[in-house]
């Protein structure tokens, strides 16, 4: 998709329950990468609900999170919804490839696995970090997505260079 001539790039990102990690990366990519690319977030098991710490983390840099809702993968994989550039797996698949659906246009899929905040049990202020944790990997590694140029983008070794983003934040740019 191109507008106002420049490519707009797909991404969606893909966790278990669609409520936190893939809520925050589809809100912090699209906030950084506004203009070049489009993100969407699906769970393979969807809750009812995002959590209310993902909304909070939300609230705090001022995105307006009303157009976010969880969903499963299946309300994304229609005729007329998008052909995705990249899917970010941010959650391993307990149950090998079987659960990632055959994507339109072969689509670059990627694993940046991320504990889920979630699961984190404690007082409020202990699970507010956890989030807050994810908060801080996604937003350093999409800034970085956000900022790579087209070429780089188009590349055939961009699969592993954002592979890569996803084994250690701290070689984000090798």
């Amino acid at each position: 998709m191109t507008t106002s001539g420049l490519r707009t790039f797909n991404v969606l990102f893909l966790c278990t329950h669609n409520s936190a990690r893939s809520i925050l990366a589809e809100a912090l990519l699209n906030r950084l990468g506004a203009g070049r690319f489009e993100a969407w977030s699906a769970g393979y098991n969807p809750v009812a609900a995002i959590s209310p710490y993902a909304l909070a983390l939300l609230h705090k840099i001022n995105y307006n999170a009303s157009r976010l809702a969880t969903k499963p993968i299946t309300a994304i994989m229609g005729k007329h919804d998008p052909a995705f550039d990249f899917v970010i797996r941010l959650s391993p698949d307990r149950r090998g490839s079987s659960r990632t659906p055959q994507f339109k246009d072969n689509p670059v899929i990627v694993d940046w696995h991320l504990p889920d905040p979630c699961d984190v049990m404690g007082s409020s202020a202990t699970i507010a970090a956890a989030y807050a944790d994810v908060f801080d990997v996604l937003a350093g590694r999409i800034d970085v997505l956000a900022n790579l140029s087209v070429a780089a983008l188009e590349s055939e070794g961009i699969g592993l260079r954002l592979e890569r983003m996803g084994e250690n934040h701290l070689r984000l740019a090798s």
